[in-house]
């Protein structure tokens, strides 16, 4: 397969394509969805950008008609609310309160530090991703709760640090 083929196919750069390919990716577009499932960080890909996907997805959001069952009657407008409550909606109520996990930890006497505790809610919002994928039988973007995506050296880093060992404080517990 032409690199420009497969890049249009995966909905990103030629450049990106060719720098992927060096890195040992496959020519063939279902091979390349795999590889790149497997060898990338979800949250270096467009398909999870905080502000969506820019580039042309390379699975279409459409759900495959011939793959319903015709005595089966889905209305569109349902599965697109389903669809933005999946990778919206929920997301933002479950992994963007991180505080919750904090004071739930805290309380059954766990004993976390807040990057122990940033990490388990990623490797939650990961599995959750999976799960939501699966139903939906579709790889869309999700909104990613910006508590997930902060890293040391980010303005909001310190900040979300502190609110999180003022959670996990024995202090607090007592309040």
């Amino acid at each position: 397969m032409k690199t420009i083929d497969l890049a249009a196919g995966l909905g990103i750069s030629t450049q990106m394509t060719n720098r992927l390919i060096k890195q040992g990716m496959p020519r063939d577009l279902d091979k390349a969805i795999a590889w790149r499932k497997s060898h990338l960080q979800p949250f270096r890909t467009k398909s999870t950008r905080i502000g969506g996907n820019s580039g042309k997805p390379y699975q279409s959001a459409q759900i495959n008609k011939s793959a319903i069952a015709s005595d089966e009657v889905y209305c569109a407008e349902e599965i697109s609310g389903v669809t933005k409550a999946l990778r919206k909606i929920v997301p933002n109520l479950w992994f963007s309160q991180i505080g919750w996990l904090a004071t739930a930890l805290r309380e059954q006497g766990v004993k976390v530090t807040p990057e122990q505790l940033i990490g388990a809610q990623s490797i939650l919002f990961l599995i959750y991703m999976e799960t939501a994928d699966d139903l939906l039988k579709s790889e869309n973007p999700y909104t990613v709760p910006a508590s997930l995506m902060a890293k040391p050296g980010d303005e909001i880093y310190p900040s979300l640090i502190a609110s999180l060992n003022q959670l996990l404080s024995e202090d607090n517990a007592a309040e």
